[in-house]
């Protein structure tokens, strides 16, 4: 029986955000992409938890990185293995600015909040940078205002896991794009040296959605992650 891939995808994304690897890891894995949308973090974790089997493999991008780090933080018996991308392990930087992008998304200001975090999440001078800024425009037309809305509200109330990080002992790969403007490499970097089974790897010209701006070398990491933590 192949072991279950949970996928939890960035703000305002879902899971097209993961089609490379769900069509390049189906042989080893049964996918299982969860949008996710509590008020608070520990509610996300609570549905995650929920939904997911007894034992699975978790991946999670920049919202759904860090909502991943605290499942593992959570239930960290049931992880398997552990994939993170694009998160901060800290509390959030600037709970204020993703309250008022809440308030902003309720508003009726979707289109625009859509736009300004699609002119920065990608890398541009990238291979795939601007096919990659489209597909998050039309994911989060699809996940919407109020969903997008309770996300950055969890976030902005996230607790600090970095104090966790030392107990996290499932195999894990970090994977960063060297030009992610939202989570500085420096957070992986940070993340691999405390966590005790975690290889980071850093992509050149990549921006904070490395699934979808390097497609086949994210699937290819996440072929060997998932060769570890089957074998372990």
């Amino acid at each position: 029986m192949k072991p279950a891939l949970v996928l939890l995808p960035a703000l305002g994304c879902d899971g097209e955000l993961y089609r490379p690897q769900i069509q390049g890891l189906g042989e080893l894995v049964e996918p299982l992409p969860l949008v996710v949308a509590e008020p608070d973090m520990s509610r996300a974790v609570e549905s995650v938890l929920s939904e997911a089997p007894a034992r699975f493999l978790l991946a999670g991008t920049s919202y759904g990185g860090s909502l991943a780090l605290a499942v593992a933080a959570t239930a960290p018996e049931r992880i398997a293995g552990l994939c993170l991308m694009g998160c901060n392990p800290g509390p959030h930087p600037d709970p204020a600015g993703a309250r008022t992008r809440a308030s902003r998304l309720r508003a009726g200001e979707l289109e625009a909040v859509i736009d300004e975090l699609a002119h920065e999440l990608a890398e541009p001078a990238g291979p795939r940078g601007a096919a990659a800024a489209e597909a998050f425009r039309e994911m989060a037309r699809r996940v919407g205002a109020e969903a997008m809305a309770r996300q950055s509200d969890s976030m902005a109330g996230r607790r600090d896991l970095r104090p966790d990080l030392g107990r996290l002992a499932a195999p894990a790969l970090l994977l960063w794009g060297d030009r992610d403007r939202f989570a500085d490499a420096a957070h992986g970097r940070f993340m691999a040296e405390r966590m005790p089974r975690a290889v980071l790897h850093i992509l050149p010209r990549c921006g904070h959605l490395p699934t979808l701006e390097y497609p086949d070398q994210a699937t290819a990491q996440a072929r060997a992650w998932i060769g570890r933590a089957t074998a372990a």
